[in-house]
């Protein structure tokens, strides 16, 4: 392990990260990160997207004001000293680890500040809860980096009781991840795009039958258009309408029907709504899982259009072009594909 004389969430710091491959990247490499693809993590590495400013989340925000003291709470309990610094491995210095904490034995300490519900599911489930299938990942690649044979999920939370999950080495899948992980970094390198997911990533345009698209897609955003004025329209003339009946009504006296010349108008009581979906988290508990299983219908697939009207090919910027790191000859003859060192993220 090499220790790197650098501030974590500084400029510098976030250059570092992005020549090399973070702890927080293993999980999106290894297909088995929900938030995020591998072809999205090539993007913001080659330049072509700016990568999410995590530190605007709150629950990030807090996870930092708190880790200190977090780690605190771990040096009491265990009476063991952990030390924050960046590293790379020695043997593959594109491996990097920004790390929380390491003991003097080298196993890193992963601090987690989880929202509420999630910390609470990880005191039930444990090793079997979905924070520590996916953060376990980082745990492994900060051992490849530190050489140890162990790590710490630390999963505090100033409510709740905290809970130290343990990540054992497995050197078979600590295999997987290195060539994965270099596999990975020869596509950044070179500019060469990974293997898109269909069920997860944008189709490429260069994928995509534009000659098709392209007729269709203008057609739908001058529908698009034409939505949005008449909308404007309508919501103008219900104002108008509602301005009308509020003149109307007091004309009816104690009246509570009137028919007469065109307009017809019945005024009658309506029972108040049930909240079904208060009445369903209430009583959520007392429902055995088997009994909602045998009333739910079969899942269906949604499709969401967001249409941007003002769009104009003409004078659209096109997407930026991947910084290319390596000599043009020396790019890949092949792309490679990520999952057949794992697999991919089922959703």
């Amino acid at each position: 392990m090499k220790i790197v004389d650098i501030a974590q969430r500084t400029p510098e710091w976030h250059a570092w990260r992005k020549d090399g491959i973070s702890a927080t990247s293993c999980a999106v490499i290894m297909g088995q990160n929900p938030d995020k693809t591998p072809l999205e993590l090539w993007k913001e590495l080659v330049g072509i997207v700016a990568p999410q400013d995590l530190s605007v989340i709150p629950q990030v925000r807090r996870g930092v004001k708190f880790e200190p003291l977090a780690l605190q709470g771990f040096e009491d309990k265990y009476g063991k000293l952990a030390l924050p610094f960046c590293a790379e491995s020695s043997e593959r210095p594109i491996i990097r680890a920004s790390f929380d904490g390491v003991l003097d034995d080298g196993s890193p300490v992963e601090i987690k500040n989880l929202s509420e519900d999630n910390h609470l599911e990880v005191l039930v489930l444990r090793d079997k809860s979905p924070a520590f299938q996916l953060y376990r990942w980082q745990l492994l690649h900060q051992m490849i980096v530190s050489g140890a044979k162990r790590g710490y999920l630390w999963c505090w939370s100033p409510k709740h009781e905290p809970c130290c999950l343990i990540v054992d080495r497995d050197d078979i899948l600590v295999k997987r991840i290195i060539q994965a992980e270099e596999a990975f970094w020869k596509l950044v390198e070179t500019g060469v795009r990974p293997e898109p997911d269909p069920k997860r990533d944008l189709i490429p345009t260069d994928v995509l039958d534009l000659q098709a698209w392209r007729p269709l897609a203008q057609a739908r955003r001058e529908k698009e258009a034409k939505l949005a004025e008449l909308k404007t329209q309508l919501k103008v003339l219900t104002k108008e309408t509602k301005d009308i009946d509020s003149q109307l009504m007091p004309l009816l006296g104690e009246f509570k029907k009137v028919d007469a010349l065109g307009v017809r108008i019945t005024s009658y009581e309506v029972s108040g709504s049930v909240d079904w979906q208060g009445v369903a988290e209430e009583l959520m508990a007392e429902i055995p899982a088997e009994v909602i299983q045998r009333h739910r219908s079969d899942s269906t697939v949604a499709t969401r259009f967001t249409v941007n009207a003002s769009f104009d090919e003409a004078t659209a910027q096109p997407e930026p072009a991947p910084i290319v790191r390596v000599k043009a000859e020396q790019k890949l003859d092949e792309p490679v594909e990520l999952s057949q060192f794992f697999g991919t993220f089922s959703l």
